[in-house]
């Protein structure tokens, strides 16, 4: 296992969906990043709204969290928050492991 990994227990039965939920919370990063330099805070703080519901459905947690502040943040136009959180979520991408019980 990797050093500084953070493992994350899943219920065996979403298995099948996991990887792809995870590779489109990737695919979330790079999004928000261009929608931020269009300053596109309405589509940033939809995009926030749809991680915080989804990433604790699944088991993560964390991804809720990230998708809370990027909401928050898209509400009152905190470019400095939403990219730090933007990172956030990346390095903690980067970093899950995935235990199926």
């Amino acid at each position: 296992m990797m050093v500084n990994a953070i493992v994350v227990e899943v219920d065996i039965e979403v298995q099948s969906i996991v990887p792809e939920f995870l590779d489109n919370r990737r695919k979330d990063c790079l999004l928000i990043s261009s929608l931020l330099n269009g300053e596109l805070f309405k589509e940033i703080n939809t995009l926030g709204h749809r991680m915080k519901g989804a990433g604790g459905s699944y088991g993560f947690d964390d991804i809720s969290e990230v998708g809370e502040a990027i909401e928050e943040a898209a509400l009152i136009r905190d470019k400095e928050t939403i990219s730090n959180s933007i990172e956030r979520l990346s390095n903690y991408l980067d970093r899950v492991v995935v235990k199926y019980v």
